[in-house]
């Protein structure tokens, strides 16, 4: 992380095990090595004003405006890595066993009564990656190694705000008294994939990296959906069926892309010993795969005032595309054997198109710098690492808006211009806008890690 993520041609300890498994053929022993990545993020959404119709008066209608939101669960303080690494006392091969959770944040809570109610109120998911590697090696010219990879959701939650209106052409963009908040709970336990990796140094001073995870991974997670009325006054919660008997149970699928690192290292070496080093890696994600987020709730409805409206999916559209980063990463040895440094900076493009943004992942062209140190002293590492991402701002107006308040018993449809059914002022629309606005985001990580090696 001191360096970027610029560690595909060097990956030289146990991480190998993430950013290229052909790494490991270089540990020479038997390391334990745990690390944990804190975050925090500081995120913000600004709602667009918008022309209520639902409450004009004299054929004029109100113009709302909206106060900012940020994440209230900014901090995240769990990112591990845990993983034991040996050679086994063979000179060119290394194995690994390891688990880690993937980088960024996972946990995001946003005001029900806020801007973005329509779009998020919370989402928390963990992830974790159980892993076996091998790598082999052939002297000191090239390598290759894999992965192996369970993946594990272990939970996932999402709130978002719905309206549950039912009557033809009954649009309420800022706020409706049908609305309810609707809470999706579940896990996927099965999701598999895996990571291959090459290096080849074909001068001492020169190494090359590759890596890739060439399996996307398809979530689909069993879930539990319940309604929370959050202005009717009911004496029960909305129920939920599915062939006329109590029942919630819904499906939440989603891709994680498949992932590309290639890395071009150059060493400074002083009496064979390496002073510095600089690297510049390209890595490419196949965020293209991630076209949406679907709760489908296979024939599940919901009785509201006597009336059943029919669950039937909630799509919430991505669009993504592939995204491309340039990282550049050094070390450099201040004290032979015992204290290193090392720094880095990184661009990436967005993953997210302006039009579908979306307050879950402020996915817009970011930035960012790091930088870190080690101490080795008896076998024992210790390291420190921080990184300051910075998301470019940008603004969606309505006009250009893709993400539309979910309004699952709404009969206007599609092309949404059926005046009995749909309201005039929002044609071609088959609701409100929900994510026009400004998207202001910056994150800091910081990692700490030990590792011993016998």
């Amino acid at each position: 992380m001191g360096r970027a993520g610029a560690f595909t041609a060097r990956a030289d300890d146990a991480s190998a095990i993430e950013y290229n498994p052909a790494g490991l053929a270089s540990i020479d022993g038997t390391y334990i090595y745990l690390t944990n990545r804190f975050g925090y993020a500081d995120e913000e959404y600004r709602r667009a004003g918008t022309l209520d119709w639902s409450r004009a008066q004299g054929g004029l209608p109100d113009y709302v405006t909206f106060d900012p939101v940020s994440n209230q669960e900014a901090w995240q303080l769990l990112g591990p890595m845990v993983v034991a690494a040996s050679d086994f006392g063979l000179d060119d091969w290394g194995f690994a066993i390891g688990a880690y959770g993937p980088p960024g944040i996972a946990t995001q809570k946003f005001p029900v009564d806020g801007g973005s109610r329509y779009m998020l109120t919370e989402r928390d998911v963990k992830i974790l990656y159980y892993n076996l590697s091998a790598a082999w090696k052939y002297k000191k010219i090239f390598g290759i190694g894999m992965s192996l990879q369970w993946v594990d959701m272990s939970s996932l939650k999402l709130g978002l705000v719905i309206n549950g209106s039912t009557a033809p052409g009954d649009v309420s963009p800022v706020k409706s008294l049908f609305d309810m908040q609707a809470i999706v709970e579940g896990a996927d336990h099965y999701g598999f994939s895996g990571i291959l990796g090459a290096w080849y140094r074909p001068r001492p001073f020169l190494q090359m990296g590759f890596s890739g995870r060439l399996i996307p991974v398809d979530m689909n997670a069993d879930c539990d959906l319940s309604l929370e009325p959050l202005d009717l006054n009911l004496e029960t919660p909305p129920e939920l069926k599915r062939n006329s008997k109590s029942d919630n149970d819904v499906t939440f699928s989603m891709t994680m892309p498949v992932e590309l690192r290639f890395g071009i290292r150059y060493m400074y070496l002083d009496a064979a010993k390496e002073v510095f080093d600089l690297e510049f890696d390209f890595r490419y994600e196949m965020w293209s795969l991630m076209d949406e987020f679907v709760i489908n709730g296979e024939g599940l409805s919901a009785e509201v005032f006597g009336t059943e409206v029919e669950v039937g999916k909630i799509v919430i559209p991505k669009k993504w595309r592939d995204t491309y980063s340039l990282r550049l990463g050094s070390d450099v040895t201040v004290v032979e054997d015992v204290f290193f440094l090392r720094a880095g900076g990184f661009f990436e493009s967005a993953a997210a198109r302006r039009d579908y943004a979306y307050v879950d992942f402020f996915a817009s062209d970011r930035l960012g710098a790091s930088a870190g140190a080690s101490v080795t002293f008896y076998g024992l590492d210790l390291s420190l690492a921080y990184t300051y991402v910075f998301e470019l701002p940008f603004t969606v107006s309505e006009e250009d808006s893709k993400i539309y308040q979910q309004v699952p018993g709404s009969s206007c449809d599609a092309p949404y211009t059926d005046s009995n059914t749909c309201d005039e002022h929002y044609a071609g629309q088959p609701s409100a806008a929900a994510n026009a606005g400004t998207y202001i985001a910056s994150y800091h990580f910081m990692a700490m890690s030990v590792s011993y090696g016998f």
